[in-house]
């Protein structure tokens, strides 16, 4: 049964939303203070030079400020400050290729839901033995940890479920890279798939870094982040 909650619980998440085309990339549902929000949004205002754009963002639904995840002991509760859903694709009409969770977390208790995230993907892998750690890919992109695994085959509708983790600023991020129709996708082996994978990952990365250097202040003295 554990096996059923892995790739599947993207799936189930997708359901709603992987029929219809995406029409809007305006956060909607606010849940939390617009200073908690602001953290996040470095992580929906990225363009990609092969076509892949931001095509839906969501928020975190009033009053949900926690979530289950499930590891090799058992459930745990994550708290969220705030959160979003941003759904990329290429193109407005086209299949989404990758579902986008950035997660402000609570400094409190920011090192026990990293250890527990981190340890969400060990779950996985030891219940479905279809997938495999990523080794290929480096431990950090812009500074950004990446951990994460994928599919050794082109089946399933997620091939790859990755966390980045963002130390400074508290911010856990669940990437959920989908498959699509055989006919439209933009890969057709597992090898292009990781080619592309490791093409978004480290450009998305890069494109938050950015965002965050941009926001950082210049005149508030040496102290000043």
């Amino acid at each position: 049964m554990l096996a059923m909650r892995l790739f599947p619980l993207a799936i189930v998440l997708l359901c709603s939303t992987a029929a219809a085309s995406a029409q809007t990339v305006s956060p909607s549902g606010q849940s939390a203070s617009t200073g908690e929000s602001v953290a996040l949004r470095d992580y929906e205002s990225c363009a990609f030079e092969d076509g892949l754009q931001i095509v839906k963002i969501d928020s975190l639904p009033p009053g949900v400020q926690e979530r289950t995840i499930h590891t090799t002991h058992g459930p745990k509760t994550i708290q969220m400050l705030a959160g979003r859903r941003i759904m990329f694709a290429y193109g407005l009409g086209g299949d989404f290729f990758a579902n986008v969770k950035p997660e402000l977390l609570p400094s409190s208790s920011w090192d026990a839901d990293k250890e527990n995230l981190l340890d969400e993907i060990q779950a996985m892998l030891r219940a479905d033995f279809n997938t495999r750690p990523s080794t290929s890919l480096p431990r950090a992109m812009h500074g950004i940890e990446v951990h994460g695994l994928d599919r050794t085959e082109l089946k399933s509708g997620t091939l790859g479920f990755y966390i980045l983790i963002d130390n400074p600023h508290h911010i856990a991020t669940s990437v959920y890279l989908l498959n699509q129709e055989p006919l439209t996708r933009h890969f057709q082996t597992i090898e292009q798939y990781r080619d592309l994978r490791t093409r978004f990952l480290d450009r998305y990365t890069g494109c938050i870094a950015q965002n965050q250097t941009l926001q950082t202040p210049t005149n508030g003295g040496p102290d000043a982040k």
